[in-house]
């Protein structure tokens, strides 16, 4: 039987449509999601969440309803382009995923499609022999660290030149030396994920926003990077190191919501 919450400020179908998060099936309004060993249901009509398969206090937290959204939302609402990112998707809230999960993911996130990314992750999943159930649907947990240490279980996955550094991440990096990144600053954290093989700047800021609660954290891709030259640099070029003290200093420590409303936004608006 089905519980409810109320959530007066949220988007269930932006939150989980905007590209954040990968680890989902949707049947009619009604979306199957997978994560840390769980499975679960969730469907909204108008303010009220309802959901099947877990605990009240666990979808708090993932689905950061736990935070004040309109007091962050005044926070980073800055000027007219941010402005009317909120206007038009007010409600759309980071979700906070599993960290290795989230690293695994990103990872293979690297010039595909959503479809296939996903597509990539779910033939990973699989490997770990592991199902879950919620009612007819049959998934995958999803492998940890040491079972993605050899390389022939990858031939049909179809993650192409990332294997080597889907493998590469198992051996190099632990579950709980991926979670102790949250006791460093910010810079620090980022310099450690870097010097993971394949793994840049922006799958970096990926994991720690998505996965490591820096929110300070503005992942930049050719989408924010079309976008900030337009509307924040008027068309000039600029390198990454000055479009970061830019977000930086312009938004603050919530700049990973700025990046997630502004992405979403100009994903789906024109940017002129």
């Amino acid at each position: 039987m089905s519980s409810r919450l109320q959530v007066p400020v949220f988007s269930l179908r932006d939150t989980m449509e905007c590209g954040q998060f990968f680890r989902f099936t949707q049947v009619g309004r009604t979306y199957v999601v997978q994560t840390g060993g769980r499975i679960f249901a969730l469907w909204q009509k108008k303010d009220t969440l309802y959901y099947d398969g877990v605990e009240e206090e666990f979808l708090l937290r993932f689905l950061r309803l736990d935070e004040d959204l309109g007091a962050i939302l005044k926070m980073i609402d800055r000027d007219p382009v941010i402005h009317s990112a909120i206007e038009t998707y007010r409600g759309l809230r980071l979700i906070r995923q599993d960290p290795w999960e989230c690293l695994i993911s990103y990872l293979c996130s690297s010039a595909k499609g959503i479809p296939h990314i996903r597509s990539i992750i779910e033939n990973l999943c699989k490997c770990s022999g592991r199902k879950v159930r919620y009612g007819n649907y049959v998934g995958y947990e999803f492998p940890e660290p040491v079972c993605l240490t050899s390389s022939r279980q990858w031939d049909w996955v179809g993650a192409g030149f990332r294997k080597s550094y889907l493998v590469k991440a198992g051996q190099c990096i632990e579950r709980e030396g991926l979670i102790n990144l949250k006791n460093l600053p910010y810079r620090e954290a980022r310099e450690a994920l870097t010097e993971l093989p394949g793994v840049g700047k922006k799958v970096a800021d990926c994991v720690l926003l998505y996965g490591l609660d820096f929110l300070e954290a503005f992942p930049i891709d050719t989408w924010i990077k079309k976008g900030l030259q337009k509307a924040y640099f008027r068309n000039r070029q600029v390198g990454p190191k000055k479009m970061e003290e830019f977000v930086s200093r312009h938004f603050g420590r919530f700049a990973g919501y700025a990046q997630l409303y502004l992405y979403h936004y100009w994903r789906n608006q024109p940017i002129r």
